[in-house]
């Protein structure tokens, strides 16, 4: 015998969900580097990250949180090695949006308020310290609010004149050979939907030079508990519901785990994805973590 809830769930599968009352919550992307960097001593490098025309007008005034992750050094001791960073929309890093030094302390990250008319590019310019062995990796998201604490880290005399030393030279620097950042888009907590029920999504993934437009992008929910359950499907365009025209993939296991792939070319030319996840769990409430990224060329 099915329950009340599971008998509205199969309704839901097999009937077109209701257009109406949809309310679709932005998923963070953020652009991330590749991996963990491990550069020379004194060595500087610039990062890309390539926002679309259709994700310029989404992040048009929200807040862009730029991270720095030391993880042989999580405290940012200076005396173990930091980095120093600058961010800007120009070639020529200047203007200067944010940085991570003041002259007399490092921290591991600074925000700016993104406005449309500064376009397509942030750059993200990072030395290393001159101590050696200094691993990291960054990234930059764009929220509507909560932004995250700094790590803050005192210098010394003799650190502040190597700070300003290392400033001094970005201050210099052109966004010459810029290395991509790669657009990853995650919830930043579990959502909830309730058995019987359907939630929206949507977010924007952005080519960039070293992705180009032929790769595939994979969508992956998984519930927090064993008997969260779901199907999810991925849709071009609103309204999303679960068999109209709008769908290109779908995952109907009714699990705890979904995964979809789609191909760039099913979303262009905005690079706009809608997710519907329908709770289908052995309880009212089902809690899930969602993510996409890029996974390979084709």
């Amino acid at each position: 015998m099915f329950s009340i809830a599971k008998v509205a769930v199969l309704l839901l599968q097999f009937f077109v969900l209701s257009v109406f009352g949809q309310t679709y919550f932005d998923i963070p992307v953020s652009y991330v580097t590749p991996k963990i960097q491990k550069p020379a001593a004194n060595e500087i490098t610039t990062w890309n990250a390539s926002i679309c025309s259709n994700a310029q007008e989404r992040y048009n005034g929200m807040t862009a949180v730029v991270n720095f992750n030391l993880p042989l050094n999580l405290d940012w001791n200076p005396i173990q090695g930091v980095v120093y960073a600058n961010v800007s929309n120009s070639t020529s890093l200047s203007p200067v949006l944010c940085r991570n030094h003041d002259g007399s302390t490092m921290k591991n990250s600074c925000t700016f308020t993104y406005e449309t008319a500064m376009g397509p590019n942030i750059y993200i310019s990072i030395q290393a310290g001159n101590e050696g062995h200094v691993w990291y990796s960054t990234g930059i998201t764009f929220v509507e609010s909560g932004l995250p604490s700094s790590q803050h880290a005192r210098l010394n005399p003799r650190q502040e004149n190597e700070i300003h030393e290392m400033a001094t030279r970005l201050e210099n620097q052109k966004a010459v050979d810029a290395q991509s950042l790669f657009p990853v888009a995650r919830l930043q907590n579990p959502g909830i939907v309730h058995t019987g029920d359907a939630v929206y999504y949507t977010f924007t993934i952005c080519p960039s030079s070293e992705t180009g437009t032929r790769f595939t992008i994979e969508i992956v929910v998984v519930g927090v508990e064993p008997d969260d359950a779901f199907s999810s499907y991925v849709c071009k365009a609103k309204p999303c519901a679960s068999d109209n025209s709008n769908v290109i993939m779908s995952d109907v296991s009714d699990s705890s785990l979904n995964a979809l792939t789609i191909s760039y070319d099913q979303i262009r030319p905005t690079g706009t994805v809608y997710v519907l996840i329908v709770g289908f769990g052995g309880k009212e409430e089902n809690q899930f973590n969602l993510g996409a990224i890029i996974k390979n060329s084709i």
